[in-house]
Protein backbone atom coordinates (compact mmCIF):
# COMPACT_ATOMS: atom_id res chain seq x y z
CA UNK A 1 0.00 0.00 0.00
CA UNK A 2 1.04 3.47 -1.23
CA UNK A 3 2.13 5.75 2.00
CA UNK A 4 -0.28 8.94 2.08
CA UNK A 5 1.87 11.70 1.43
CA UNK A 6 2.13 14.44 4.02
CA UNK A 7 0.75 18.03 3.26
CA UNK A 8 4.18 19.36 2.87
CA UNK A 9 4.85 16.69 0.47
CA UNK A 10 1.77 17.44 -1.26
CA UNK A 11 2.96 20.92 -1.58
CA UNK A 12 6.17 20.35 -2.88
CA UNK A 13 4.73 17.89 -5.48
CA UNK A 14 2.27 20.48 -6.80
CA UNK A 15 3.48 22.50 -10.03
CA UNK A 16 1.65 23.19 -13.43
CA UNK A 17 -1.34 24.73 -11.74
CA UNK A 18 0.53 27.31 -9.69
CA UNK A 19 1.84 28.42 -13.16
CA UNK A 20 -1.70 29.06 -14.32
CA UNK A 21 -2.71 31.24 -11.11
CA UNK A 22 0.85 33.27 -11.39
CA UNK A 23 -0.56 33.54 -15.15
CA UNK A 24 -4.42 34.89 -14.47
CA UNK A 25 -3.75 36.82 -11.58
CA UNK A 26 -1.71 39.61 -13.43
CA UNK A 27 -2.56 43.22 -13.84
CA UNK A 28 -5.85 41.99 -16.16
CA UNK A 29 -7.22 40.97 -13.25
CA UNK A 30 -6.02 43.71 -10.85
CA UNK A 31 -7.49 46.25 -13.06
CA UNK A 32 -10.64 44.15 -13.51
CA UNK A 33 -11.34 43.15 -9.97
CA UNK A 34 -10.56 46.99 -8.53
CA UNK A 35 -13.21 48.19 -11.45
CA UNK A 36 -15.61 45.74 -10.20
CA UNK A 37 -15.57 47.26 -6.53
CA UNK A 38 -15.00 50.79 -7.49
CA UNK A 39 -18.45 50.51 -9.84
CA UNK A 40 -20.39 47.56 -7.62
CA UNK A 41 -18.94 47.34 -4.44
CA UNK A 42 -19.18 43.59 -3.55
CA UNK A 43 -22.06 42.45 -5.71
CA UNK A 44 -20.24 40.45 -7.84
CA UNK A 45 -18.03 38.63 -6.16
CA UNK A 46 -20.11 35.51 -6.31
CA UNK A 47 -19.00 36.04 -10.16
CA UNK A 48 -15.10 35.28 -8.95
CA UNK A 49 -16.16 32.43 -7.39
CA UNK A 50 -17.89 30.80 -10.38
CA UNK A 51 -15.13 31.18 -12.35
CA UNK A 52 -12.96 29.28 -10.19
CA UNK A 53 -15.63 26.46 -9.47
CA UNK A 54 -15.41 26.51 -13.43
CA UNK A 55 -11.93 26.83 -13.96
CA UNK A 56 -11.43 23.42 -11.64
CA UNK A 57 -13.71 21.50 -12.70
CA UNK A 58 -12.59 21.73 -16.63
CA UNK A 59 -8.86 21.43 -15.13
CA UNK A 60 -10.03 17.96 -13.36
CA UNK A 61 -11.04 16.84 -16.77
CA UNK A 62 -7.44 17.77 -18.16
CA UNK A 63 -5.88 15.65 -15.29
CA UNK A 64 -8.04 12.98 -16.02
CA UNK A 65 -7.08 12.72 -19.33
CA UNK A 66 -3.36 13.11 -18.43
CA UNK A 67 -3.13 10.48 -15.91
CA UNK A 68 -6.04 7.62 -16.95
CA UNK A 69 -5.59 8.20 -20.85
CA UNK A 70 -1.94 9.84 -20.80
CA UNK A 71 -3.08 12.39 -23.44
CA UNK A 72 -3.19 16.23 -23.37
CA UNK A 73 -6.18 18.09 -24.91
CA UNK A 74 -4.29 18.63 -28.10
CA UNK A 75 -3.92 14.82 -28.70
CA UNK A 76 -7.33 13.86 -26.94
CA UNK A 77 -8.80 16.27 -29.43
CA UNK A 78 -6.99 14.59 -32.99
CA UNK A 79 -8.03 11.23 -31.87
CA UNK A 80 -12.01 12.22 -32.11
CA UNK A 81 -11.56 12.11 -36.15
CA UNK A 82 -8.07 10.09 -36.35
CA UNK A 83 -8.80 9.92 -40.38
CA UNK A 84 -9.74 13.05 -41.01
CA UNK A 85 -6.85 15.34 -42.29
CA UNK A 86 -9.45 18.36 -42.23
CA UNK A 87 -10.00 18.39 -38.94
CA UNK A 88 -6.19 18.04 -37.88
CA UNK A 89 -5.67 21.30 -40.05
CA UNK A 90 -8.73 22.57 -38.33
CA UNK A 91 -7.60 21.54 -34.69
CA UNK A 92 -3.98 22.27 -34.70
CA UNK A 93 -5.26 25.49 -36.58
CA UNK A 94 -7.24 26.65 -33.62
CA UNK A 95 -5.25 25.83 -31.02
CA UNK A 96 -2.14 27.78 -32.69
CA UNK A 97 -4.13 30.82 -33.63
CA UNK A 98 -5.86 31.13 -29.83
CA UNK A 99 -2.44 30.37 -28.32
CA UNK A 100 -0.72 32.56 -30.18
CA UNK A 101 -3.40 36.05 -30.30
CA UNK A 102 -4.51 35.59 -26.81
CA UNK A 103 -0.37 34.75 -25.54
CA UNK A 104 0.30 38.10 -26.95
CA UNK A 105 -2.59 40.20 -25.48
CA UNK A 106 -1.79 39.25 -21.87
CA UNK A 107 1.86 39.16 -22.02
CA UNK A 108 1.71 42.92 -23.42
CA UNK A 109 -0.79 43.96 -20.60
CA UNK A 110 1.54 42.03 -18.16
CA UNK A 111 4.06 43.72 -19.24
CA UNK A 112 2.34 46.78 -19.27
CA UNK A 113 1.53 46.40 -15.63
CA UNK A 114 4.82 45.40 -14.25
CA UNK A 115 6.25 48.32 -16.35
CA UNK A 116 4.09 50.92 -14.18
CA UNK A 117 4.54 49.09 -10.75
CA UNK A 118 8.48 49.57 -11.35
CA UNK A 119 8.40 52.96 -13.03
CA UNK A 120 6.66 54.34 -9.62
CA UNK A 121 8.80 52.56 -7.31
CA UNK A 122 12.21 53.41 -8.63
CA UNK A 123 11.13 56.31 -10.55
CA UNK A 124 12.87 55.67 -14.03
CA UNK A 125 11.52 56.37 -17.39
CA UNK A 126 8.49 53.68 -18.68
CA UNK A 127 10.97 52.55 -21.60
CA UNK A 128 13.73 51.42 -19.13
CA UNK A 129 11.40 49.98 -16.74
CA UNK A 130 9.76 47.79 -19.69
CA UNK A 131 13.44 46.91 -20.78
CA UNK A 132 14.30 45.49 -17.60
CA UNK A 133 11.46 43.92 -16.81
CA UNK A 134 11.53 42.11 -20.47
CA UNK A 135 15.03 41.43 -19.33
CA UNK A 136 14.07 39.42 -16.58
CA UNK A 137 11.89 37.46 -18.33
CA UNK A 138 13.84 36.51 -21.18
CA UNK A 139 16.46 35.31 -18.35
CA UNK A 140 13.91 33.56 -16.66
CA UNK A 141 12.66 31.67 -19.69
CA UNK A 142 16.02 31.11 -21.86
CA UNK A 143 18.51 29.81 -18.95
CA UNK A 144 15.06 28.13 -16.41
CA UNK A 145 13.96 24.72 -16.49
CA UNK A 146 10.24 24.04 -15.64
CA UNK A 147 10.88 22.43 -12.11
CA UNK A 148 12.68 26.16 -11.90
CA UNK A 149 9.48 27.93 -13.01
CA UNK A 150 7.51 26.18 -11.16
CA UNK A 151 9.46 27.00 -8.42
CA UNK A 152 9.58 30.72 -9.37
CA UNK A 153 5.80 30.42 -9.83
CA UNK A 154 5.14 29.08 -6.48
CA UNK A 155 6.96 31.87 -4.86
CA UNK A 156 4.83 34.51 -6.48
CA UNK A 157 2.11 33.13 -5.88
CA UNK A 158 2.79 32.98 -2.45
CA UNK A 159 4.45 36.58 -2.38
CA UNK A 160 0.82 37.78 -4.06
CA UNK A 161 -1.46 36.14 -1.81
CA UNK A 162 0.58 37.32 1.51
CA UNK A 163 0.04 40.74 0.17
CA UNK A 164 -3.74 40.85 -1.31
CA UNK A 165 -5.17 38.83 1.41
CA UNK A 166 -3.84 40.42 4.53
CA UNK A 167 -4.88 43.89 3.12
CA UNK A 168 -8.37 42.49 3.07
CA UNK A 169 -7.93 41.56 6.57
CA UNK A 170 -6.84 45.14 7.07
CA UNK A 171 -9.53 46.95 5.62
CA UNK A 172 -12.01 44.56 8.21
CA UNK A 173 -15.12 45.29 5.52
CA UNK A 174 -18.66 44.75 6.65
CA UNK A 175 -18.97 40.40 6.57
CA UNK A 176 -22.74 40.83 6.05
CA UNK A 177 -22.35 43.15 3.25
CA UNK A 178 -19.33 40.44 1.63
CA UNK A 179 -22.02 37.57 2.05
CA UNK A 180 -24.37 39.26 0.49
CA UNK A 181 -21.95 39.46 -2.49
CA UNK A 182 -22.08 35.76 -3.33
CA UNK A 183 -25.69 35.56 -4.06
CA UNK A 184 -25.63 35.64 -7.75
CA UNK A 185 -26.90 39.22 -9.05
CA UNK A 186 -26.13 41.33 -11.97
CA UNK A 187 -26.22 45.04 -10.71
CA UNK A 188 -27.54 47.63 -13.16
CA UNK A 189 -24.89 48.22 -15.64
CA UNK A 190 -22.55 45.15 -14.33
CA UNK A 191 -22.90 42.93 -17.07
CA UNK A 192 -19.75 43.60 -18.73
CA UNK A 193 -17.63 43.99 -15.47
CA UNK A 194 -19.32 40.33 -14.89
CA UNK A 195 -18.49 39.09 -18.16
CA UNK A 196 -14.89 40.45 -17.39
CA UNK A 197 -14.20 39.19 -14.08
CA UNK A 198 -15.19 35.65 -15.72
CA UNK A 199 -12.89 35.73 -18.65
CA UNK A 200 -9.64 37.00 -16.53
CA UNK A 201 -9.69 34.14 -14.81
CA UNK A 202 -11.13 31.57 -17.55
CA UNK A 203 -8.58 31.94 -20.02
CA UNK A 204 -7.93 28.79 -22.89
CA UNK A 205 -4.27 29.26 -23.14
CA UNK A 206 -4.32 28.53 -19.28
CA UNK A 207 -6.65 25.17 -20.21
CA UNK A 208 -4.55 23.82 -22.46
CA UNK A 209 -1.30 24.08 -20.56
CA UNK A 210 -2.73 22.48 -17.68
CA UNK A 211 -3.24 19.68 -19.82
CA UNK A 212 -0.02 19.51 -21.28
CA UNK A 213 1.99 20.03 -18.35
CA UNK A 214 -0.06 17.18 -16.20
CA UNK A 215 0.64 15.12 -19.19
CA UNK A 216 4.02 15.18 -18.42
CA UNK A 217 3.67 15.40 -14.88
CA UNK A 218 1.27 13.06 -13.81
CA UNK A 219 1.60 9.86 -15.42
CA UNK A 220 -0.70 7.33 -13.45
CA UNK A 221 -3.81 6.37 -11.44
CA UNK A 222 -1.99 7.04 -8.38
CA UNK A 223 -0.53 10.77 -9.42
CA UNK A 224 -4.10 11.91 -9.62
CA UNK A 225 -4.78 12.76 -6.06
CA UNK A 226 -1.79 15.15 -6.18
CA UNK A 227 -2.79 16.65 -9.73
CA UNK A 228 -6.30 17.33 -7.82
CA UNK A 229 -4.73 18.98 -4.57
CA UNK A 230 -1.91 21.00 -6.98
CA UNK A 231 -5.06 22.68 -9.15
CA UNK A 232 -7.23 22.61 -5.45
CA UNK A 233 -4.68 24.96 -3.71
CA UNK A 234 -3.29 27.01 -6.39
CA UNK A 235 -7.37 28.12 -7.97
CA UNK A 236 -8.26 28.58 -4.51
CA UNK A 237 -5.66 30.57 -4.00
CA UNK A 238 -6.00 32.60 -7.20
CA UNK A 239 -9.61 32.78 -6.04
CA UNK A 240 -8.83 34.06 -2.93
CA UNK A 241 -6.66 36.90 -3.95
CA UNK A 242 -8.85 37.58 -6.80
CA UNK A 243 -11.94 38.54 -4.04
CA UNK A 244 -9.54 40.22 -1.90
CA UNK A 245 -8.74 43.00 -4.60
CA UNK A 246 -12.10 43.44 -4.76
CA UNK A 247 -13.05 43.17 -0.93
CA UNK A 248 -10.38 45.64 -0.40
CA UNK A 249 -11.30 48.05 -3.41
CA UNK A 250 -15.30 47.62 -2.21
CA UNK A 251 -14.32 48.77 1.27
CA UNK A 252 -13.13 51.92 0.70
CA UNK A 253 -13.20 53.30 -2.78
CA UNK A 254 -17.03 52.34 -3.96
CA UNK A 255 -18.88 54.51 -5.79
CA UNK A 256 -16.17 57.28 -5.13
CA UNK A 257 -16.22 58.06 -8.75
CA UNK A 258 -12.05 57.11 -9.55
CA UNK A 259 -11.98 55.85 -12.82
CA UNK A 260 -9.85 52.47 -13.02
CA UNK A 261 -7.61 53.67 -16.03
CA UNK A 262 -4.55 51.47 -14.66
CA UNK A 263 -4.00 48.81 -12.45
CA UNK A 264 -2.24 51.70 -10.15
CA UNK A 265 -5.51 52.14 -8.66
CA UNK A 266 -6.08 49.59 -6.48
CA UNK A 267 -2.95 50.86 -4.30
CA UNK A 268 -5.52 54.14 -3.68
CA UNK A 269 -7.35 51.66 -1.24
CA UNK A 270 -4.92 51.45 0.65
CA UNK A 271 -4.09 55.33 1.64
CA UNK A 272 -6.47 55.60 4.76
CA UNK A 273 -4.28 52.40 6.45
CA UNK A 274 -1.28 52.69 5.09
CA UNK A 275 -0.92 56.43 4.23
CA UNK A 276 2.41 57.78 1.93
CA UNK A 277 3.78 53.57 2.02
CA UNK A 278 0.12 52.62 0.11
CA UNK A 279 1.14 53.34 -3.32
CA UNK A 280 4.79 51.99 -2.62
CA UNK A 281 2.97 48.30 -1.52
CA UNK A 282 0.61 48.62 -4.50
CA UNK A 283 3.06 49.32 -6.41
CA UNK A 284 5.05 46.03 -5.03
CA UNK A 285 2.28 43.87 -5.44
CA UNK A 286 1.76 44.62 -9.27
CA UNK A 287 5.04 44.16 -9.73
CA UNK A 288 4.69 40.81 -8.39
CA UNK A 289 1.86 39.74 -10.28
CA UNK A 290 2.50 41.49 -13.72
CA UNK A 291 6.07 40.23 -13.75
CA UNK A 292 4.72 36.81 -12.62
CA UNK A 293 1.98 36.63 -15.63
CA UNK A 294 4.90 37.97 -18.06
CA UNK A 295 6.83 35.06 -17.42
CA UNK A 296 4.29 32.10 -16.94
CA UNK A 297 2.34 33.42 -20.24
CA UNK A 298 5.11 32.96 -22.72
CA UNK A 299 6.76 29.97 -21.38
CA UNK A 300 3.10 28.05 -21.80
CA UNK A 301 2.97 29.28 -24.88
CA UNK A 302 5.81 27.94 -26.17
CA UNK A 303 5.05 24.70 -24.27
CA UNK A 304 2.11 24.45 -25.79
CA UNK A 305 3.18 25.19 -29.60
CA UNK A 306 6.08 22.58 -28.85
CA UNK A 307 3.31 20.22 -28.64
CA UNK A 308 1.32 21.23 -31.50
CA UNK A 309 4.44 20.92 -33.36
CA UNK A 310 5.78 17.45 -32.88
CA UNK A 311 9.33 19.47 -31.21
CA UNK A 312 10.02 16.36 -29.11
CA UNK A 313 13.90 17.12 -28.56
CA UNK A 314 14.77 17.71 -25.02
CA UNK A 315 15.64 21.31 -24.52
CA UNK A 316 14.33 22.22 -28.19
CA UNK A 317 15.33 26.01 -28.71
CA UNK A 318 12.05 26.50 -31.02
CA UNK A 319 10.02 26.31 -27.70
CA UNK A 320 12.07 29.11 -26.30
CA UNK A 321 12.42 30.93 -29.58
CA UNK A 322 8.25 30.84 -29.15
CA UNK A 323 8.45 32.39 -25.53
CA UNK A 324 11.10 34.78 -26.42
CA UNK A 325 9.35 36.71 -29.39
CA UNK A 326 6.10 37.21 -27.03
CA UNK A 327 8.12 38.60 -24.19
CA UNK A 328 9.74 41.02 -27.34
CA UNK A 329 6.56 42.23 -28.45
CA UNK A 330 4.88 42.92 -24.93
CA UNK A 331 8.66 44.55 -23.94
CA UNK A 332 7.90 47.15 -27.36
CA UNK A 333 4.09 47.84 -26.33
CA UNK A 334 5.00 48.84 -22.85
CA UNK A 335 7.96 50.64 -24.28
CA UNK A 336 5.93 52.81 -25.75
CA UNK A 337 3.43 53.50 -23.29
CA UNK A 338 0.57 51.03 -25.03
CA UNK A 339 -2.25 51.99 -22.81
CA UNK A 340 -3.14 48.64 -20.46
CA UNK A 341 -6.70 48.71 -21.15
CA UNK A 342 -7.42 48.30 -24.88
CA UNK A 343 -4.62 45.48 -24.56
CA UNK A 344 -6.79 44.41 -21.85
CA UNK A 345 -9.86 44.01 -23.68
CA UNK A 346 -8.04 42.78 -26.74
CA UNK A 347 -7.05 40.02 -24.70
CA UNK A 348 -9.84 38.83 -23.21
CA UNK A 349 -11.76 39.32 -26.35
CA UNK A 350 -9.59 36.66 -28.40
CA UNK A 351 -9.61 34.42 -25.27
CA UNK A 352 -13.24 34.86 -24.57
CA UNK A 353 -14.20 34.20 -28.07
CA UNK A 354 -12.32 30.92 -28.63
CA UNK A 355 -12.96 29.67 -25.12
CA UNK A 356 -16.58 28.08 -25.67
CA UNK A 357 -14.29 26.09 -28.42
CA UNK A 358 -11.56 24.80 -26.04
CA UNK A 359 -14.36 24.11 -23.33
CA UNK A 360 -16.63 21.97 -25.19
CA UNK A 361 -13.36 20.26 -26.31
CA UNK A 362 -12.55 18.91 -22.79
CA UNK A 363 -16.06 18.51 -22.10
CA UNK A 364 -16.17 15.84 -25.08
CA UNK A 365 -13.20 14.08 -24.20
CA UNK A 366 -13.56 13.65 -20.98
CA UNK A 367 -16.32 11.53 -22.25
CA UNK A 368 -14.09 8.90 -23.69
CA UNK A 369 -14.60 5.65 -22.59
CA UNK A 370 -11.01 4.76 -22.19
CA UNK A 371 -11.42 6.47 -19.19
CA UNK A 372 -13.36 4.06 -17.95
CA UNK A 373 -14.99 5.34 -14.41
CA UNK A 374 -13.19 8.29 -14.72
CA UNK A 375 -14.79 9.67 -17.32
CA UNK A 376 -17.34 12.65 -16.42
CA UNK A 377 -20.22 11.82 -14.16
CA UNK A 378 -23.79 14.17 -14.89
CA UNK A 379 -22.64 16.91 -12.45
CA UNK A 380 -19.54 17.29 -14.26
CA UNK A 381 -20.84 17.26 -18.02
CA UNK A 382 -23.89 19.83 -16.14
CA UNK A 383 -21.34 22.14 -14.81
CA UNK A 384 -18.88 21.97 -18.22
CA UNK A 385 -21.50 22.63 -20.66
CA UNK A 386 -22.66 25.19 -18.50
CA UNK A 387 -19.12 26.78 -18.44
CA UNK A 388 -19.70 26.34 -21.91
CA UNK A 389 -22.87 28.06 -22.32
CA UNK A 390 -21.16 31.10 -19.74
CA UNK A 391 -17.94 31.39 -21.82
CA UNK A 392 -19.60 31.70 -25.23
CA UNK A 393 -22.04 34.22 -24.00
CA UNK A 394 -18.82 35.93 -22.90
CA UNK A 395 -17.03 35.57 -26.33
CA UNK A 396 -20.19 37.11 -27.70
CA UNK A 397 -20.15 39.83 -25.68
CA UNK A 398 -16.54 41.01 -25.93
CA UNK A 399 -16.23 40.82 -29.19
CA UNK A 400 -19.12 42.77 -29.45
CA UNK A 401 -17.87 45.90 -27.41
CA UNK A 402 -14.78 44.73 -29.27
CA UNK A 403 -16.03 45.81 -32.89
CA UNK A 404 -18.88 48.51 -31.75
Amino acid sequence: MKKKKTLIQKIKAAGPAAVITSAFVGPGTITTATNAGVEFGYALLWAVVFSGVSLFIIMNMASRLATIANKNIIEASLELLPASKMWKILVIGLFAIVMGLTALGFEAGNLIGATSGFSDIFKLPTWLSALIMGLLCIIAIIFTTPKIIETIMKFFVAAMGIIFIITAIIVRPNIQDILKGFIPTVPSGGIVNTIALIGTTIIAVNLVFHSVASSDKWTNEEDLKDSYFDTKLNVSLGVLMTLSLIIVTSSLLYQSGIIVDTPLVFSKSLEPILGNWARIFGSFGLVFAGLSSSIATPYMTGIIYGKLFKWNKENDFRIKIVSVIAVVIGTLFAMFGARPTQIIIFAQATSGFFLPFIAILFVITSNNKTLGKYKNNIFQNVMGMISVVVTFGLGMWTLYNLLF
